[in-house]
C-alpha cells in the first residue's frame, strides 16, 4: 500500500510542479505582456503628443504667416524706396571704408560709386513722394557720401 501512496503523493508532487511551471510561464507571459502593452501605450502618448506638437506648430506658422500677410498688405512702395536708400547710404559708407575703424578692410571705390549714383538716382526720384524733411536728410547723406568719395579717390 505504501507504494500506492507514494504513487499518489508522486502524482500530486508532480501535478503541483507542473501547475507551478504553468503558473511561472503564465506569470512570465504576462509580464511581457504587460511590458509590451506599456511600449505600445508609450508609443502611442509619443505620437500623441507629436502630433500635438506638430499641430501647434501648424497653427504657430499659419498665425506668423497671417501676421505677416498683414503687413506686407501695409507696405508702400515708398516704404520701399526709403529703405533701399537707407541700405544704400549704409552700403556707401562702408565701401568707403568709413568709420574706419570698423569698414577699412571693405573700402571698395568702385562699389561705393555705384552705391552714391543709385541713391542719387533714388534720391532724385522721389523728390516729390518724400516730406521736405525726408527728401533733405536723404539730399544730406548723398551729398556727405559725395564729398567722402571725393576725398577717398584723391
Amino acid at each position: 500500500m505504501a507504494n500506492k501512496g507514494d504513487k499518489a503523493k508522486e502524482k500530486r508532487d508532480k501535478n503541483k510542479k507542473t501547475k507551478q511551471t504553468r503558473k511561472k510561464k503564465e506569470s512570465k507571459k504576462n509580464k511581457q505582456e504587460t511590458k509590451k502593452a506599456k511600449s505600445i501605450k508609450a508609443n502611442h502618448e509619443r505620437e500623441k503628443e507629436e502630433t500635438k506638437k506638430t499641430e501647434e506648430e501648424r497653427k504657430k506658422e499659419e498665425e506668423f504667416l497671417k501676421k505677416l500677410k498683414e503687413q506686407m498688405e501695409k507696405i508702400t512702395v515708398k516704404d520701399v524706396v526709403m529703405q533701399m536708400m537707407t541700405s544704400l547710404s549704409s552700403l556707401g559708407y562702408q565701401k568707403l571704408g568709413l568709420p574706419e575703424e570698423q569698414n577699412k578692410k571693405y573700402l571698395d571705390l568702385k562699389q561705393a560709386k555705384l552705391a552714391i549714383d543709385a541713391l542719387a538716382a533714388l534720391v532724385s526720384a522721389c523728390e516729390k513722394n518724400l516730406s521736405h524733411e525726408e527728401y533733405i536728410a536723404y539730399k544730406n547723406t548723398l551729398s556727405n557720401l559725395q564729398i567722402a568719395y571725393v576725398n577717398k579717390s584723391k
